[in-house]
């Protein structure tokens, strides 16, 4: 992993286009600084990386908003198919199984 994440998330960002205007630019910049936090505590290793971490949560809502994640972009083509949720829903109720410990 060379790359850093605020260089992935401006990379996010670059790629949705003119999906993203001038109107997003406050959620693009606190998406990119809580990038910034999660980079410099990774980097500093121990503690600072765990509690930079907990900033991950805060970051995926920023980037869901903003329509850089694939399920937001899955859910996007299916609403435009006529086809709202469908295997996303299920998708979503496997990984939160998983999660809970279940098959």
């Amino acid at each position: 992993m060379s790359d850093s994440l605020a260089a992935s998330v401006l990379r996010s960002v670059k790629a949705r286009g003119d999906d993203i205007g001038e109107k997003d630019q406050a959620l693009v910049d606190l998406a990119v600084r809580y990038a910034l936090q999660i980079d410099a505590g990774i980097n500093a290793g121990g503690q600072a990386a765990t509690k930079a971490l907990y900033l991950g949560p805060h970051l995926v809502k920023a980037l869901e908003r903003l329509g850089c994640t694939p399920v937001v972009v899955k859910e996007e083509g299916q609403k435009s198919s006529g086809n709202p949720g469908g295997p996303v829903v299920d998708e979503l109720s496997a990984l939160r199984s998983r999660h809970r410990g279940g098959a």
